[in-house]
């Protein structure tokens, strides 16, 4: 083993010949998002275009793709790495020179522009099927050839054909393409913020993350998963993947649910499930998110907040479950967990307090942009951690070498972002420019203004199966410029669209058949991949009915008067409780079928819109109905309880 392990190293060794470049590249990335958040070109007093920075940043992801080596590779798959990543560099050089001249005069330079196209989407296409597979370039390909042979297609989606030669000038020179908006947001709001998050990490926000989740959990039954669901909910808030969350906190959640009694499928599934709600949960979410605010032209603080009711249902409807669960099964609650004192815990993670108190600060108190928030929140993070790493009074500090492993991780993490986004943004451009998005917004007008709930349906299948290939960025920025749009116009709150379509481009991380974050927690249960799978699905329902409580209940985005918000959210807990109840068979005692049956359809009543159906006053009944039937089905048990005591 010991020989095996030294031949491994030699071969990563002589493999990794460009790991210096990469690193750089890497490096290079983070410190141009946070030279532009800060301003730097025009307080020098230099006139510089965000797509001179984006071009740069852009160059040195692709090379970073290009650049990575698997044992194993053949000398001429290194070469051609080689030659693909000098021709990534060059081009993000290229172009930040001279990107002010042809974006104004692309017509005078008709060959230099065919060939920064030609190069752009070729580099791009191949790094992206290394990054993602095939989906989206799939998708890319279709528009591409719409935007070419547009008349050849009958009916409303007929289009004017344009010259594939300008088709690639237009994807490598303009700015509602390549270099645009949702390439612009990844590189200065994104990249930002996984940088904060990866300080804060780094800090030892893992561990008083982990702590402070084993206080919440308490010693209740089943308390082993609700370290899973309260950790993971923490994590999310930083890390904004649902795979990369399940592979940091399942290593340590996932067997200590074993052990305390869950199958490895329950195990897995629990994860999968809290892991995959941490792009929900505010205040860093995911990075659809951001894209979010930008596209409704709201500060990201508007969206964080709408998203704060929905993120505290989701986690509570899996922390439910799991009491129930547990009850039903006789779980018992872990002992042995390393549960320190409250004040134990925020003396020992005051960096980590520190770092979100400055960002919530900074984003709800003095109205800052959510990148520059960031960039405050990572300078107090740097300057406290350095200190408490130098004084060593603080088992939380860093030192300088750390802080720099963290920007390079950075930039390894986010260069498949800005890829995802750059093709993206040319998506959205292809839409935009060949009339096929405006074409396709009114043919899903005309069908949602026969049946809007209908429409919602078609909308969240699609969303759920583009999210089957696609990543949760792409899946919605495509769904931003398709059907949002057209959901605005037949009267939906846009905040709503948007929660709605950002939704179920999640979703697809716990539905099957492919289920990434479902997977991932499977490997590390060890349990199969399809029971996994079920469990996921059947821990995160409430997920799959949230979206359709944001058009038809909007008080759940805090959108009305503070007694409907009110109202709404209660409503929504007390059906979650019913529904739960009812799936499980079990509460505090177990249900029979008859009063089974009625916890869930009762539950699904409360979620209903009935309003729509028959005024404001059968929804309240049927919510009061609701509650006198938890109400009762509880009290008798409380009671029965304190009798035995």
């Amino acid at each position: 083993m010991e020989t095996t392990a030294v031949k491994d190293e030699t071969a990563n060794v002589r493999l990794d010949e460009m790991g210096l470049v990469s690193r750089f590249l890497s490096l290079l990335v983070p410190v141009l998002a946070l030279v532009w958040v800060v301003a730097l070109p025009q307080r020098l007093g230099l006139l510089i275009y965000p797509e001179q920075i984006v071009a740069l940043m852009f160059g040195a992801s692709l090379a970073v793709v290009y650049l990575r080596r698997k044992a194993g590779d053949a000398l001429v798959l290194r070469i051609a790495n080689w030659g693909a990543g000098c021709l990534s560099i060059a081009l993000g050089i290229y172009v930040s020179w001279r990107f002010p001249v042809l974006s104004e005069a692309t017509h005078r330079y008709p060959t230099e522009a065919l060939l920064l196209g030609i190069l752009v989407t070729a580099l791009s296409m191949e790094a992206l099927r290394r990054v993602v597979g095939w989906t989206l370039i799939i998708i890319f390909a279709l528009l591409f050839a719409y935007a070419v042979f547009g008349d050849w297609v009958p009916g409303s989606l007929q289009g004017r054909p344009m010259a594939a030669a300008d088709v690639l000038r237009f994807l490598g020179t303009d700015s509602s393409a390549v270099w645009g908006q949702t390439l612009q947001i990844a590189a200065f709001v994104v990249v930002v913020f996984v940088l904060f998050g990866g300080l804060l990490i780094a800090c030892g926000g893992g561990d008083f993350f982990t702590q402070l989740a084993m206080r919440v959990a308490g010693r209740g039954p089943g308390n082993s998963a609700k370290v899973a669901v309260t950790a993971s909910a923490l994590f999310g808030t930083v890390s904004g993947s649902a795979v990369s969350n399940v592979m940091s906190t399942g290593i340590m959640t996932i067997p200590l649910m074993k052990r305390a009694g869950f199958t490895p499928a329950q195990a897995g599934g629990i994860e999968a499930v809290a892991s995959t709600g941490g792009q929900l949960m505010p205040p860093v979410m995911g990075a659809a998110a951001f894209l979010m605010a930008e596209l409704l032209m709201v500060p990201y603080k508007a969206v964080a907040l709408a998203a704060m009711l929905p993120a505290i249902l989701y986690y509570l409807s899996v922390y439910v479950q799991i009491d129930f669960i547990a009850r039903r099964d006789n779980i018992p609650s872990l002992s042995g967990l390393d549960r320190r004192g409250i004040v134990s815990v925020v003396r020992d993670g005051w960096l980590a307090v520190l770092g979100f108190a400055v960002l919530l600060f900074c984003i709800f108190h003095w109205n800052m942009r959510a990148e520059v928030a960031a960039v405050w929140a990572f300078a107090a993070l740097a300057v406290t951690g350095l200190a408490a790493g130098f004084a060593r009074s603080s088992k939380q500090g860093m030192n300088w070498r750390q802080m720099l492993n963290v920007v390079i991780d950075t930039g390894r993490t986010t260069c498949d972002v800005l890829l995802i986004t750059a093709v993206s943004g040319m998506i959205i451009g292809l839409l935009s420019t060949t009339g096929l998005g405006f074409a396709l917004s009114m043919y899903l007008l005309e069908f949602g203004g026969t049946s809007l709930f209908g429409l919602l349906l078609v909308t969240a299948l699609i969303g759920i199966v583009l999210g089957l290939g696609l990543p949760t960025t792409g899946v919605y920025l495509l769904m931003a410029a398709l059907a949002a749009p057209t959901l605005v116009q037949l009267g939906v709150e846009p905040m709503a669209a948007h929660m709605f379509v950002l939704y179920y481009g999640i979703l697809s991380m716990i539905t099957p058949p492919i289920a990434l974050a479902s997977f991932a927690a499977s490997s590390l249960a060890g349990a199969s991949k399809g029971q996994t799978e079920i469990e996921a699905f059947r821990f995160g329902w409430i997920a799959y009915f949230l979206p359709f409580l944001f058009i038809y209940k909007p008080g759940l985005l805090l959108i009305g008067s503070w007694a409907h918000i009110g109202y709404v959210f209660a409503s929504s807990v007390l059906a979650l409780v019913l529904v739960t109840g009812g799936l499980v068979g079990h509460s505090l005692k177990p249900l029979g079928p008859a009063l089974r049956c009625a916890w869930l359809s009762i539950g699904l009543l409360v979620i209903a819109p009935l309003a729509e159906i028959g005024g404001d006053w059968l929804e309240y009944g049927v919510s009061l109905i609701g509650l006198v039937l938890l109400v009762s089905s509880l009290v008798p048990t409380r009671r029965e309880a304190s009798v035995r005591t």
